[in-house]
């Protein structure tokens, strides 16, 4: 993914930056040194639209490429507009660690016979070098049935990617139907609990009392 931007001086205010159509922003990294830069608001939207947390960017301004994350991106609470981005750009082979999306593909056989898909982690911390880090990681689930579970060590990750999650943590579960329960049944087991409590038998007088 590609993104054009251009340095931006001291004096330019942000408020002023976001009338004319822009989105104050940063890139730093271990070669880098903290550069104030501006990218528009409309390529920032329809990057965003495009990618995940863990897709690189590669950043263009002022004659100057790096590759980059986005590190952090602010949004007005109110409207939801984009404030300001910090991009980080890491050094080549740099080893670091992302929470990247795993995207799931079919239809699993449990759940065409009834069961319930529980997506109990939609991404998953990893550990590696900048080049093995993918953008997201495509799972295909169609074999998984009733009872049974997708694993961090079934994930099928790039060479020297690390997860940082236990290998048995249950990625995806199909869980069994939910057992339904007749008009008859519930009926029964509502009489049931209605029902009075027998009376304990009276104690036999003992012999010789009066």
């Amino acid at each position: 993914m590609k993104l054009t931007a251009r340095k931006r001086s001291d004096k330019e205010k942000p408020k002023a930056l976001r009338r004319r159509g822009w989105v104050p922003a940063v890139v730093y990294g271990p070669h880098l040194d903290s550069t104030p830069i501006a990218v528009e608001y409309k390529d920032l939207e329809r990057l965003i639209a495009r990618i995940t947390r863990a897709t690189k960017i590669e950043l263009e301004y002022d004659g100057e490429r790096h590759s980059v994350f986005i590190k952090e991106l602010q949004r007005d609470p109110i409207t939801d507009r984009f404030l300001h981005v910090d991009f980080y750009a890491p050094e080549p082979g740099q080893i670091m660690s992302l929470d990247v999306p795993i995207r799931l593909v079919g239809t699993p056989a449990g759940v065409k016979a009834g069961g319930i898909l529980e997506h109990i982690h939609e991404e998953i911390p990893v550990e590696g070098p900048l080049e093995a880090i993918p953008p997201y990681i495509e799972v295909d689930i169609t074999g998984l049935g009733l009872d049974e579970a997708l694993l961090v060590k079934d994930l099928p990750l790039p060479e020297g990617l690390r997860p940082l999650l236990p290998e048995d943590e249950a990625i995806v579960t199909i869980l069994p139907p939910k057992v339904l329960v007749t008009e008859e049944e519930a009926a029964e087991e509502e009489a049931a609990e209605g029902a009075p409590a027998e009376e304990a038998a009276p104690a036999e007088e003992e012999e010789g009392e009066s």
